[in-house]
Parts: structure tokens; sequence; C-alpha cells
């Protein structure tokens, strides 16, 4: 099953194709996770086939873009030390 994904951009230009980045992105997937944020190493194309899994993206007052992507989540990057978790 692919993820569902959302990020808030200023503007498209910061996805920048097929180049590993750095996103906070937060779930769209049904349940308890659901709107859950997270930190990670990503690669994302704007051809929706590409990855496997879809992200909407939003512009930073909460329109949605006009245009989908997919995205290839690498890694979760772990924000606080392990003690804390």
């Amino acid at each position: 099953m692919s993820n569902k994904w959302e990020v808030f951009v200023m503007d498209l230009d910061e996805l920048v194709s097929e180049d590993e980045m750095e996103l906070s992105i937060r779930t769209l997937n049904d349940g308890t996770d659901k709107y859950t944020y997270k930190r990670v190493n990503c690669r994302v194309s704007d051809d929706t086939s590409a990855y496997p899994d879809h992200l909407q993206v939003r512009f930073g007052r909460g329109q949605l873009a006009p245009k989908e992507f997919s995205i290839n989540v690498l890694s979760e990057i772990q924000r606080f030390p392990d003690k804390y978790l």
C-alpha cells in the first residue's frame, strides 16, 4: 500500500525534482497517526508514477497546489535524542 504525504512550501521551485532533500512532511493516511509530522530525507518527482508514495503540496496559507508529485522517503531524521523518545 502506498502512503499519502503532505508538505507545505512557499513556492513549487522548493521541490527540486529527483535531487535528495530534507523535508518536514505529514502523513495523510487514515488511522491514529494521521497528520503526524516527520523530518525525512527524500526524493520528490513531478511524475506521479516515479515513486510509490503520493505527495500533496500546499502553499504557506494552505492553498492546494495544482500539481501532483510522488515521493520516495529514504530515511527518517530523528530530531530528538533517544532518551527523550
